[in-house]
């Protein structure tokens, strides 16, 4: 059973309000469920990469959201202590469909557009339930000693 619908979920789109007083101002944008994995370690596996953890977070986001935006939120939303930070937020992403089983890759996302794209490939990929993210959380004083320089930006 998907993540969708054993929380009877979905991705939203959001309506304008009928009795704002400025609807022309209010923008409309989807929403989906993020799922960050936390405190743990990225592998690959035969189905590509994959966030192995006990501990994850999952929450709306809203489309349109900026890359400050979302390392914000996430930050938030994990209650990350103040004196760490969040080095890397990877995004799984699907590269090959067959059948219902994905294969994937890990991107780590740095800008806008990497954020864009993520959502970009989320909804052309119409099975998937969620986006999966993995944040890199440490200490301000002390950088994680396991990098994975083997992932990139997203491309077009």
């Amino acid at each position: 059973m998907s993540f969708a619908s054993a929380c009877n979920c979905t991705v939203n789109t959001c309506t304008q309000p009928t009795n704002s007083i400025n609807t022309t101002a209010t923008m409309c944008h989807p929403t989906a469920y993020v799922c960050v994995y936390y405190n743990s370690q990225i592998c690959n596996t035969n189905e590509g990469t994959t966030f192995i953890s006990n501990n994850t977070k999952t929450f709306m986001v809203n489309k349109a959201i900026t890359f400050t935006q979302l390392l914000e939120l996430v930050h938030q939303k994990l209650n990350i202590e103040p004196h760490q930070h969040i080095q890397h937020l990877h995004f799984r992403c699907p590269i090959f469909e067959s059948g219902q089983h994905y294969m994937y890759t890990c991107f780590i996302l740095r800008h806008d557009h990497d954020v864009g794209q993520m959502f970009n490939i989320f909804y052309n990929n119409p099975t998937l339930s969620f986006v999966e993210l993995f944040a890199t959380i440490c200490n301000n004083n002390n950088p994680p000693n396991n990098q994975h320089d083997s992932t990139s930006n997203l491309e077009d």
